[in-house]
Formats: structure tokens, C-alpha cells, sequence
């Protein structure tokens, strides 16, 4: 049986997810300086602070838009790739079982015990 091809959705949500966590701590420490301004260190602020203090929640609601497509993509590839595969078994099973058969049952469809004899 020739191996599975990998879901390309995979590595994208191991970015998308690590980009996602780094923009989700930058924003709670915006968020965090700017209820308690005496947590920052100095007395300017740095421009990922300006950027999540402008930015931030429409750059994590399109990265969480990004994470639930790629999440959808992968487990549709996933679900889509095992369907073909299972079929791909049953097939299997199929020629298997027609191959075992006498040549006289193949074409006919009937086995030789099929009920036709006694009841």
C-alpha cells in the first residue's frame, strides 16, 4: 500500500499557532502596561507595544480567522484522504474475494452457495 501524503495544513497550523501565541502574550503585556503603567521598564515604549496597542486585536482576530480555515482544512484532508483509503481496502478485499471464486461464479456475481439449492 504506497504511503499517505502529508497534509500541507499541518505545518501552517504550527505556525499560524506559535505566530498566534507570540501576538497573544505581546497584546496582555500592552494591555498589562496600559492599566498599570508602572510594570514597564522604561520610559518608552517599544514599537511591537505600539503596534498591539493600534493593531492588536484585528491582527488576532485574523490570525484566529487563519488558525479555524487551517484547522477546517486539515481535518477535511484528513477525513478525505481516510475515506480514499478505506475504499481503497474494500477494493482490495474485493479482488481478493473474486479471485478466490471458481471461474464460473466470476461473471455472474453469484457464489456457490447462494441459496438457489435447498431451502
Amino acid at each position: 500500500m504506497p504511503r499517505p501524503r502529508r497534509n500541507p495544513f499541518y505545518p501552517l497550523l504550527g505556525i499560524v499557532g506559535v505566530v498566534f501565541t507570540v501576538t497573544s502574550m505581546s497584546y496582555c503585556l500592552s494591555v498589562l502596561r496600559g492599566v498599570r503603567p508602572e510594570t514597564a521598564a522604561g520610559s518608552g515604549s517599544h514599537p511591537i507595544e505600539k503596534l498591539m496597542d493600534r493593531h492588536g486585536t484585528a491582527i488576532l482576530t485574523g490570525e484566529l480567522a487563519l488558525l479555524a480555515i487551517a484547522t477546517v482544512g486539515a481535518i477535511a484532508l484528513d477525513q478525505s484522504a481516510g475515506e480514499r483509503s478505506r475504499t481503497a481496502q474494500i477494493r482490495e478485499r474485493v479482488d481478493e474475494r473474486t479471485a478466490d471464486r471458481p471461474a464460473a461464479d466470476r461473471g455472474t456475481g453469484a457464489s456457490p452457495d447462494d441459496g438457489h439449492g435447498a431451502p
